[in-house]
């Protein structure tokens, strides 16, 4: 009885493992398709295919937050408020999906506080106490659980939310200064993390520190980032140097 539950044990370790090691190619090969996408043409040929694929993989919680990552930029690049509303949402019902099938998915906490984020920008209430509590929950969640997804990004996120809500809301110039420092340390070629930092010691009238991290940014060789991103970066870089020139 014994010899044959083991067999039977290993014949469904070996079937799982095969199932394991297909989703794990499926997903190498949509993050390749993500990492070249540009337009929305190109998001809405990956939403098929993770959805494709989620009919086989229905439990996947990999498969469900970059659904929402997909959803997220489809918000990113919508011209309407109904649309950009339509996408966020649909990005936080994926996201919910990924955290309720694994409870330590850092990147399904990311984009879920992104997108509640993002989904409340667009409905002229980011500023609300509704948004910024979550968004912090999910963003301090993530950092418990690996900080550095998306090159930093939850710190990114906080140094943003820290730099841009009112003070009687918890807006905090340090604790931005401290997110974005941390961000940098995690994703090092990061531009949105240099500029992040920058912003935030213009704001507080530190331009000798501003011009540092903007010049540290500027001699730097990019070699992990697509052009234009690093193209769009630099721009922005020289118009921050060009805004505080002469202070």
């Amino acid at each position: 009885m014994s010899r044959t539950l083991s067999i039977k044990g290993l014949c469904f370790a070996i079937i799982f493992a095969g199932f394991t090691s297909q989703e794990a190619a499926l997903i190498k090969g949509l993050d390749h398709s993500y990492s070249l996408a540009k337009s929305t043409d190109d998001f809405y040929r990956i939403e098929v295919l993770l959805k494709k694929t989620l009919k086989t993989f229905s439990k996947s919680d990999k498969l469900f937050w970059r659904l929402g990552r997909v959803y997220f930029k489809l918000g990113e690049k919508s011209n309407t408020e109904s649309k950009k509303i339509s996408f966020f949402s649909l990005c936080m019902a994926q996201t919910k999906k990924a955290i309720e099938i694994n409870s330590h998915s850092a990147n399904g906490y990311f984009f879920n506080g992104l997108c509640n984020g993002t989904l409340g920008e667009a409905q002229g209430i980011w500023t609300s106490l509704g948004i910024i509590e979550p968004f912090k929950k999910d963003m301090e969640t993530t950092i418990s659980l690996d900080p550095s997804v998306e090159e930093g990004g939850p710190h990114r996120a906080l140094g943003n939310l820290y730099l841009e809500i009112p003070y009687v809301l918890g807006g905090d110039l340090d604790l931005s200064i401290k997110h974005f420092q941390k961000a940098i340390q995690l994703g090092p070629e990061f531009g949105e993390n240099y500029l992040g930092l920058a912003e935030v010691y213009i704001e507080n009238g530190d331009f000798v520190l501003a011009k540092d991290v903007l010049g540290q940014f500027l001699d730097m060789e990019l070699s992990s980032q697509k052009n234009e991103s690093i193209l769009e970066w630099r721009a922005e870089a020289l118009n921050l140097l060009k805004k505080i020139q002469g202070q």
